[in-house]
């Protein structure tokens, strides 16, 4: 076997020897779990949940917590001393107003806050914290679209090169087939040396062209597993590619993104509200407050009391802000259109790609189809010597062109039904 033979096989032994089968369905779902920005949206989620019982925490039950001061107002030449700490001070000492400072301060307390009747205001801030759930969630579908159609993508083209890497091989083992015969001929003078040569020059130019292939594959292979966040070392053999048009779903991406951006507005509005609710709650203490440490046994206590807040005038903040809000409802809207023309146009635009390429595949199957048989005659011809070798070699190529059209359209059906599901959702 010739070294030109043996290099070809160099690269490609790996190949079928380690090689695992597997579809696009695999690598789909290795790139979903292994997707960082995936997995940040999925602890948004639990985020949410969390934030659902901070807002439950800081709305529905007691505030409790204990304080402690220590205040030292001290007076000065009160009575001749330097320095003393008094209730009760000499006219001429000087120090703080005695009836505001009591010469100190010790306390030490317990309070307890509880809200009352706060349901109105608890409300808003659990809608809110939904909907930017809600809003999370979509995103995440959204991350999951994008990534499907780049994983989809190049699974397509990859795929091509196995595809074109086939029929190249088929031509390299016509070829091979045919040197038998040509050598034959040529010792019996039915044939001239450059013949061979041409036959033999061919070959090894098909040889290359399968090389690169099988590099671009290779490469191929190591781009999805860059996509799809997938460490194993092994050549993968890829399924061929299974995609159908998917029906329209019930409500757009962009409706519901639409819906929610818009209802998360709404929800700001009503939590900005909030602070024109009448808010009660009922408050207490327990412990030690006193202005004279003799006394410090005695003035321990209790407190309790009710606290009514009642807003009245702002400003106009509210209008103000609602006149904000209608603003960028505008704005959202404006992009609500914009992207339903947008998608209209796009899944149009890939409907008739798809079309188009679609015939162009049923062209180039009936031109094939001639090829071959055309191939068939040519070859027996050469046999007898009835056809030159270069007639045949460039009947070769123009199967080889067709094959490689045929892989290039059924790419492109492929990648445009790829491209029409990713807008039509």
């Amino acid at each position: 076997m010739s070294k030109l033979l043996l290099l070809p096989l160099f690269f490609l032994l790996p190949f079928f020897c380690l090689a695992q089968y597997k579809n696009a369905a695999y690598f789909i779902g290795e790139g979903l779990k292994n997707n960082p920005a995936l997995t940040e949206n999925t602890n948004l989620q639990q985020f949410f949940n969390i934030q659902q019982e901070i807002i439950r925490a800081q709305t529905k039950k007691p505030q409790v917590n204990f304080t402690a001061d220590y205040i030292f107002s001290p007076f000065f030449f009160n009575n001749g001393r330097v320095i003393s700490i008094t209730p009760n001070p000499s006219p001429k000492a000087f120090g703080y107003d005695a009836a505001l400072s009591n010469g100190g301060l010790y306390a030490g307390q317990l309070n307890v806050a509880i809200p009352i009747f706060n349901n109105a205001l608890v409300k808003p801030l659990y809608e809110q914290n939904k909907i930017q759930s809600e809003i999370s969630a979509v995103s995440r579908k959204q991350l999951e679209q994008d990534l499907k159609k780049a994983i989809l993508d190049q699974y397509i083209i990859t795929y091509q090169f196995k595809q074109q890497t086939d029929y190249l091989q088929k031509i390299i083992d016509q070829l091979e087939s045919r040197k038998p015969f040509v050598t034959a001929l040529v010792k019996q003078g039915l044939l001239q040396q450059n013949d061979y040569l041409l036959l033999d020059i061919q070959q090894t130019t098909s040889r290359n062209d399968l090389l690169q292939l099988q590099f671009a594959y290779t490469n191929g292979i190591g781009l999805l597993k860059n996509l799809t966040a997938i460490a194993d070392t092994a050549i993968f053999e890829l399924a061929p590619p299974e995609i159908t048009l998917q029906p329209s779903p019930g409500m757009y991406y962009y409706a519901q993104k639409f819906r929610l951006d818009s209802l998360n507005l709404a929800a700001q509005q009503n939590v900005f509200n909030l602070k024109y609710k009448t808010q009660l709650s009922a408050q207490g203490s327990t412990g030690i407050y006193s202005s004279d440490i003799a006394n410090l046994p005695h003035n321990a206590g209790l407190n309790a009391g009710v606290h009514l807040v009642v807003p009245i005038y702002d400003g106009r903040q509210r209008k103000l802000n609602e006149r904000q809000n209608s603003i960028l409802l505008q704005n959202l809207q404006g992009y609500r259109n914009s992207a339903a023309l947008l998608q209209q146009n796009n899944l149009r635009n890939a409907k008739q790609q798809i079309i188009q390429w679609q015939q162009t595949l049923t062209l180039l199957d009936q031109q094939i189809q001639k090829q071959e048989l055309l191939l068939d005659i040519i070859k027996d011809k050469v046999i007898k010597g009835q056809v030159s070798v270069m007639d045949y070699i460039n009947a070769l190529q123009d199967y080889a062109i067709t094959q490689k059209n045929k892989a290039l359209a059924t790419t492109n059906v492929l990648l445009y039904t790829n491209q029409y599901n990713y807008y039509n959702w």
